[in-house]
């Protein structure tokens, strides 16, 4: 019988699970030369990540989020980022307070690995088919995000077809795999990935750079 209870366990199993997420989305933003990433830029690849993890048959890291007016904002993500700072996994850069409403603040700043330090984790996670797989997917994400400027990254979430839902109101959770499946954004870049011509062949990466310019098109308005 394990000396732990069942729900400690869990918390440390999702817990790693962020820090191997956030460790291979840090990597992909150096590779596509968009580093480093401010706070919320960082919780909203990680979102995005999350709702589209479907689109590669891989379930997502967490599976709801807060919806929040300034976009989302993952507290166990953010706790789990912070630690590996500690470790010294993750450099933070331009530290500095963000008003959060009149009397509260929070720590802000700019984030990317440490590349001495990550590339023994990044090498051990290409030795694990599940992780490399995983790693591929948000390398994906991430390059597809790279095309668009960084205030277009930063609204990408105003046409995201699960959060922009307006049938969720701010400060609701928005459940698209914890316990529903209403995931709209996997099943709009199904759905933009069929759009192409009959006979050619998409991909999981093919279709999220799809909806990722579908999302940009969207965004300089287009429909």
């Amino acid at each position: 019988m394990s000396a732990y209870p069942v729900d400690s366990l869990e918390k440390l199993a999702g817990s790693i699970r962020r820090r191997v997420r956030l460790v291979s989305l840090l990597e992909a933003s150096r590779e596509a030369g968009i580093e480093p990433l401010p706070t919320l830029r960082l919780h909203l690849i990680a979102y995005l990540a999350n709702v589209l993890s479907p689109v590669w048959d891989m379930p997502s890291v967490d599976g709801s989020v807060l919806k929040r007016s300034g976009g989302p904002f993952y507290p166990d993500l953010q706790n789990d980022l912070d630690r590996l700072v500690g470790l010294g996994v993750v450099r933070v850069e331009k530290l500095r307070h963000q008003r959060i409403d009149d009397d509260r603040y929070r720590l802000d700043g700019s984030y990317r690995l440490n590349s001495k330090l990550a590339e023994p984790i990044l090498s051990y996670l290409n030795t694990m088919p599940d992780e490399a797989a995983a790693s591929r997917f948000v390398r994906e994400l991430v390059l597809a995000l790279s095309a668009l400027t960084d205030e277009e990254i930063d609204r990408a979430i105003t046409e995201d077809a699960t959060y922009a839902n307006p049938n969720i109101g701010v400060d609701n959770v928005i459940d698209f795999g914890e316990w529903l499946s209403a995931n709209y954004s996997a099943a709009a870049a199904e759905k933009v990935g069929g759009l192409v011509p009959t006979g050619a062949s998409v991909g999981a990466s093919e279709k999220v750079h799809l909806y990722v310019r579908h999302l940009r098109k969207r965004l300089q308005g287009g429909r």
